[in-house]
This record gives structure tokens, C-alpha cells and sequence, in this order.
């Protein structure tokens, strides 16, 4: 089944490269002195509004460059359409969610609880890694820079290509 078509199915969520580690990882198959225009050349494709614009930059930025680096656009072609899912969600929401830092950090700080040490049973650390989520959860929501805000209801055609995405269909 693979593992993206799992999160699809069981989750019902879909899968999100970060663009961040495109940007890092895609360079690292490109000479030294030509990273800085595959780089900004790559950026054009993120900063589009919509996504068939970012796929006509993306498809320009393989045609320009696959010729000198094979590689890099091998590995950027086969992660494009991943690190591009994030414009299927509101314009408002697209700057938090397209990267996975965020959440790396949050994982970073959940690893924490090995510091506290040995916890009585399972459940006493489930219920702490709980109450972190719980704590992170009402930062985001009530903080004074919200992580997402959801006062706008999308629009909807944006909900109807939404939702059957996260559904797998």
C-alpha cells in the first residue's frame, strides 16, 4: 500500500513535503556555483498564488535546468506535487502550512519527555504527552498570533476540492 496511500486512507489526510527541504535538498544534487539559480528559480515556483501557475513555473524550472542537472530535477519533479499541497487549503493558512516545521517542533518538544524520566506506566506518559497537545492546541488557537486563523469560512469550491483529496478519492 505504501505509506502515503495509508495516510490517505486511514487519516484521511494528505501528504505534504516540505518546501523548506526541497529548497535544501534539491541544491545538494547541483554544483556549488549554480545552486544560488537552481535556488531562486525554485522559489518562483513556491511564491505562485495558485496552484497551475506553480505547476507552469515548476514544469519551466525542470525544462531549464534537466538538461545540467539531471538529478536535482529528477528529485525535484518527484516532490513537487507534494510540496505544492499546500495551496489546495485557504490563501490565509498557505504561509503557516508549508512548511513542516512547525510541527517538528512540536515533535521536539514532545521528545522532551524523556527528560523527565521513568514514568509509572504507559497511560502517565500518554496523559502528559496529552496535556502537551492539549497546552500547544490552545496556544495556536488563542495565542495573540494564532497559528491558523478560522474566522473566514472557505469558499466552496475550494471545500468540494478539499475534502475529497483528504478522503482519497
Amino acid at each position: 500500500m505504501g505509506l502515503k496511500n495509508a495516510i490517505r486512507k486511514v487519516l484521511k489526510a494528505e501528504w505534504q513535503r516540505c518546501k523548506v527541504h526541497s529548497y535544501r535538498n534539491v541544491p545538494a544534487h547541483v554544483p556549488r556555483r549554480s545552486q544560488p539559480e537552481v535556488s531562486e528559480a525554485m522559489k518562483a515556483v513556491f511564491v505562485q498564488r495558485d496552484e497551475n501557475s506553480a505547476k507552469l513555473k515548476a514544469a519551466d524550472l525542470i525544462r531549464q535546468f534537466q538538461p545540467r542537472f539531471a538529478k536535482a530535477m529528477e528529485n525535484f519533479e518527484a516532490g513537487v506535487d507534494d510540496a505544492l499541497s499546500y495551496l489546495h487549503y485557504p490563501a490565509a493558512h498557505r504561509a503557516r502550512i508549508s512548511s513542516t516545521n512547525p510541527l517538528e517542533r512540536l515533535n521536539l518538544e514532545l521528545r522532551r519527555t524523556r527528560v523527565v524520566g521513568i514514568f509509572p506506566n504507559a497511560k502517565a506518559c500518554i496523559r502528559m504527552i496529552g496535556m502537551q497537545l492539549v497546552e500547544k492546541n490552545e496556544d495556536w488557537l488563542t495565542d495573540e498570533k494564532a497559528y491558523l486563523g478560522f474566522d473566514e469560512a472557505p469558499p466552496e469550491e475550494l471545500v468540494a476540492k478539499v475534502v475529497p483529496m483528504a478522503a482519497g478519492q
